[in-house]
């Protein structure tokens, strides 16, 4: 489904803080990396272990992200996504095989959590000898910070916690409403890597300030839009954009039309 306004991001009616980014340009590269989708749940239903799953996702998921990446003429739309994807699929693939989803697919969080086991120590090994550094990489040498790696290691603690059970609350009102308000209360609650390189801790911390105060405020779903629609021409202004939330509302989204099935 499509959602907005979505402060900062890419969405029907806005290219948020992205120049280089719009709503056309994101159903090309979600296009491009949908067939690696199937491909992912079917490596977790057929590999014979969990580091063998672990390699075969990682190595699948390099060939989806070129594609992705020739389909958006080399611009990143959905690296991040199709990272957790990746690792959420394969795992949900081994527990249809194995011993199910469990209740509030605990299973597959566990999952994802053993097989991704030393993966942030593994790929930010050595880095000090690096010539050349992702954003990834300075913030997670500045600041320990260790972004969507460190969240996959922990089953996605963000997931099942946060964002999950705020879904679970709010089951009287329209997706659309529930949604956006989740996604207010993930950019007050998610550390939000995206925001952090673009506008600094400072910026990172104002805008989960600001997002805790609006969802205090407890306004109707209309308020809370032209609320929302203000919030972009700021975070326009500011070059800010909430790429970290947006990835983690898209997982939210995903578990709750899969629970919507499994219903």
């Amino acid at each position: 489904m499509t959602l907005a306004p979505k402060p900062g991001l890419v969405d029907p009616v806005s290219n948020g803080a992205h120049r280089d980014m719009d709503y056309a340009l994101f159903i090309k590269s979600i296009e491009a990396l949908a067939p690696y989708f199937d491909d992912y749940v079917t490596l977790g239903a057929t590999s014979v272990t969990l580091p063998v799953l672990f390699d075969a996702l990682r190595k699948r998921g390099v060939v989806a992200e070129q594609a992705m990446l020739t389909a958006t003429n080399q611009i990143n739309t959905h690296k991040g996504a199709n990272f957790s994807f990746a690792f959420i699929l394969g795992a949900i693939g081994w527990c249809q095989k194995h011993d199910g989803l469990g209740l509030n697919y605990h299973r597959v969080f566990e999952t994802v959590s053993t097989m991704t086991a030393g993966m942030v120590a593994r790929d930010f090994k050595h880095l000090e000898q690096k010539s050349v550094l992702s954003y990834g990489e300075k913030l997670y040498l500045e600041h320990g910070l260790t972004g969507i790696r460190g969240e996959a290691e922990e089953g996605y603690p963000i997931l099942q916690k946060e964002a999950l059970p705020f879904l679970a609350r709010w089951q009287a009102v329209t997706p659309e409403e529930r949604y956006l308000r989740l996604m207010v209360h993930l950019m007050a609650t998610v550390s939000d890597m995206n925001l952090i390189h673009r506008g600094g801790l400072e910026a990172w911390q104002r805008v989960q300030a600001e997002a805790q105060k609006l969802e205090d405020e407890q306004l109707s779903l209309e308020s809370l839009k032209r609320r929302l629609a203000d919030w972009d021409d700021a975070f326009i202004q500011a070059h800010l954009s909430p790429g970290g939330t947006a990835d983690i509302l898209a997982l939210a989204i995903f578990f709750d039309q899969l629970s919507a099935i499994d219903d």
